[in-house]
This record gives C-alpha cells, structure tokens and sequence, in this order.
C-alpha cells in the first residue's frame, strides 16, 4: 500500500471544498454585472480560490510519479483507469439524463455517444477526461522524472510556464496566433510534473515570504484583470481564472509549497480521511446538489443576500455532498462509482 501524507489528505479536503466555493460564487458572477457589488464581491472572493484544481493534479503527481518506474504498465493503467473511468460513465449518464427531463434537452443515442466522447456532458466532467490522459501518460512520465536531474527537470518546468503560461497572453493582448504549440508541454502536464518536482526537490521555508508576496500580486492581478477585460469586452472574460495563467502559478504554489512545510505539524484526523477519500464524489456530485437545494428547499447563493446565501449555500452544499458520497461508499457495488 502507498504511504499515506497527512499534509496531502488535509490539502485535498481543502481543495475540493473551495471547488465547491468556486462553483457557488460563479453563478454570482455569471448572473450579474460588474456594475454590481454581488458580482464585485463575488469576484473578490473567487479570485483567491482558483489554485484548487492545479493542486489536485499537483498532488496526483507527487504521488503517481514518484513511484518506481519499473511497475507494469498494464497493471497500473488497469488499476487506475477503473477509478477514473466507471464513474465517468455512470455519471455521465446521470448528468445527461438530468440535461432530458429538467432541461427539456433532447438527443439521439448518436448525439449522446458523441456528447460523451467531446466531453459536453456537463461542465464540471472536464476534470474527469483530463485525470484520463494524465493517467495514461503517467507511466512514461514516471521514467522521465526518475531519469532527470533537478536541473533538466527545472528545464520541463520552464519550457512548461512558457508555453502554457506566457504565449496565451500573444492572441489575447497581440493580435496573433503563435506558430509553435505547446506539445508535451500542455497546462495540466506541467502541474502534474510539478507535484513530482516539488515531492523531491521542496523550496526551503525561508521562500514562503516571497511565495506569499508573488500569491499577493497574482490575487490582485486575478482580481482586476477580470475586471478589465469584463468591462472592456462587455461581457464576462474569465482570462485570469484559468488555472494555467501565472497569477493563479504564484498562489498555487504558495498554498502547495506552505502545506508541505505544515508536514510535520499536521497530524492524522478521521474525518479529513474520509473527506479525503471521498474528494472525487464530492467533485462529481456537488452541482447536481446545488440544482436540488434551490429547487426543493430555495437555498442558493442569494438566499436573503449574497453575504448570507453565499456561504450558507457552500457549506451546506459541500456537508451535504460528503455525507451522501459517504453512505454511498459503504454500499459494495455502489462505491465503484464514488471511489
């Protein structure tokens, strides 16, 4: 069995309930104007939350990568694949049986193969296709970052940060269309990588308070670069929350790289074990829930105002989601789609 990092079990719990934090605040900021306070508060608050999903791929890399590479790849990909690939189906399934008979959707059992396989299901599942294609790579990965030095490794990284987070600022700022793509060198390859890097080489503790500096700026740069391009485009431009841009590289690293030097001061708990197991349920579940707690019990992010619906409706939602995901992983045959 794999050795189990306290830090990392806690930093899962905390990533996915700001994912649920993410997906409560953008229905603010998507149903409103910048003109308004709800979506400047909204926007506020999102804009500190977007490192949680570069740190869930971060954190597979740690562990997935570092592993000997002499493990078979059949044995791997078999293991691996059934976790990420049943409860793909199965819930994709669900979310497009959701999109029939509460959207009034309709399609033919070709349109839905075809929904599938281009990842149009429903807008969370993305995640679930890129874990896929990370999975697959992962056991050649795994020989490259065993046979690299720190220093070609720090090379990937860079080649990494350009590609994936400098040239998109060429057509949104220039005018133009790159030439040369991004290869090997695609966004979520490269977070995976570096949970990998920062697993056998950490930053010393004396770089947190420049981490936290850089954090700071790329907040601010989240915060009212949106705001520009919003305003300017006149509609919403959500640029600066992708997960791949270099304000959102500078906080993930800091919560990434701050957690990690909280190894030795966070101890095991039960509870965040089992909120850790159940993070992919909870991921793939939530916004289902979020539908139903406005439809049947009227709880959303503006029940009585967004300061008190905003919160009510994150906790709630993400309380409500663990404990279902948690009955549902005592069931035998059930588990297989939560695992």
């Amino acid at each position: 069995m794999a050795k189990r990092y306290d830090y990392m079990d806690w930093l899962r719990v905390i990533s996915i309930f700001v994912v649920v934090g993410i997906h409560v605040c953008s229905k603010i900021i998507n149903t409103s104007s910048p003109a308004d306070w709800e979506w400047q508060f909204a926007n506020a608050i999102d804009s500190a939350l977007r490192w949680c999903v570069p740190v869930f791929f971060m954190l597979s890399g740690a562990l997935l990568l570092t592993r000997r590479p002499d493990e078979p790849v059949g044995e791997f990909l078999k293991r691996r694949l059934a976790k990420a690939l049943i409860p793909l189906l199965f819930w994709s399934a669900v979310y497009t049986a959701y999109n029939i008979y509460e959207l009034g959707e309709s399609y033919t059992w070709q349109e839905m193969i075809k929904l599938f396989l281009s990842d149009d299901v429903y807008y969370h599942l993305w995640f679930m296709y890129v874990i896929i294609g990370l999975y697959l790579m992962a056991p050649f990965l795994r020989i490259l970052v065993h046979h690299m030095t720190q220093k070609t490794f720090l090379y990937f990284l860079v080649f990494w940060f350009i590609f994936s987070g400098l040239l998109p600022f060429a057509p949104k700022y220039f005018d133009f269309e790159p030439a040369i793509t991004a290869g090997l060198f695609e966004p979520y390859i490269g977070y995976f990588m570096l949970g990998a890097y920062l697993f056998y080489y950490p930053i010393p503790k004396k770089r947190l308070p420049h981490l936290a500096l850089l954090a700071l700026a790329g907040y601010f740069i989240t915060v009212f670069g949106n705001l520009s391009l919003t305003n300017q485009n006149g509609e919403f431009d959500e640029f600066y929350y992708e997960h791949y841009r270099p304000n959102t590289l500078a906080i993930t690293l800091f919560v990434y790289v701050g957690f990690r030097h909280l190894a030795g001061k966070i101890g095991r708990n039960r509870w965040i074990t089992r909120m850790s197991n159940a993070t992919l349920g909870i991921y793939i579940i939530h916004p289902l829930l979020q539908v139903y707690l406005h439809k049947f019990f009227n709880i959303n992010e503006n029940t009585g105002s967004v300061l008190i619906g905003l919160p009510l409706t994150w906790l709630v939602l993400f309380f409500l989601s663990f404990l279902i995901i948690r009955l549902m992983q005592k069931i035998p045959v059930v588990r297989q789609i939560v695992p």
